[in-house]
């Protein structure tokens, strides 16, 4: 396969855990020449504490969340070259938001609670919010291509550690708070093949090649 060089390009691919974004990045850095970044996974222990994620409390996942978002906004600063991202900075407040709201296994027919109540959980969700603001002016500004990598198939993890309600919601939440900050988002469906191929022909149409 050949390669394609893309001056200044920055590419966030998105989607819930599981979609096959990794894999599809780590392809599209080879063929693009751009370097891939990526955010350290949420599920690493909690601050090098050994604490994992399943068992932090609402304020550390809070905190893991920030921690999270300020390593992708470094990440991808360091990176004026361009980039291809694996996630966004749209990703921890998505799991955070979620997990906050319905816990990691949700009913099949769940759905987000609006914005309301009162309580410690509901003041958490509120703050869970204000990343979220944050995170889509990111990405208002911080992306030159967005890309939506959508599950096609069941996790292969075993066990699972989300359901795939979880997913769904987490997907769901991430394009209505793309299309709210008015960043238009492109989908690439298929085989790894056929969204490589979708990939790189959306990134030639953004920027023009090298050289």
């Amino acid at each position: 396969m050949t390669t394609v060089q893309h001056r200044a390009l920055r590419v966030a691919l998105v989607g819930a855990y599981g979609n096959g974004k990794t894999t599809l990045t780590t392809q599209l850095a080879q063929t693009t020449l751009l370097p891939r970044t990526h955010g350290m996974a949420m599920r690493d222990p909690l601050g090098g504490s050994g604490k994992s994620l399943e068992d932090c409390t609402e304020a550390e996942l809070l905190q893991l969340t920030v921690r999270r978002f300020t390593e992708r906004r470094v990440g991808e600063a360091l990176l004026p070259q361009g980039f291809v991202s694996d996630g966004s900075v749209l990703h921890e407040w998505v799991y955070a938001k979620v997990r906050l709201a319905l816990g990691r296994f949700p009913a099949a027919d769940a759905r987000l609670p609006p914005a309301c109540g009162s309580g410690a959980l509901t003041a958490f969700e509120e703050v869970a919010d204000q990343i979220g603001h944050l995170a889509m002016a990111h990405a208002q500004e911080g992306y030159d291509l967005v890309v939506h990598v959508p599950a096609e198939g069941p996790l292969a993890d075993s066990p699972q550690p989300i359901s795939e309600a979880f997913r769904a919601i987490s997907d769901q939440l991430l394009l209505e708070a793309l299309s709210r900050a008015d960043v238009p988002v492109h989908v690439v469906t298929g085989s790894l093949h056929e969204r490589l191929a979708k990939c790189r022909r959306l990134m030639a149409a953004c920027a023009p090649s090298a050289p």
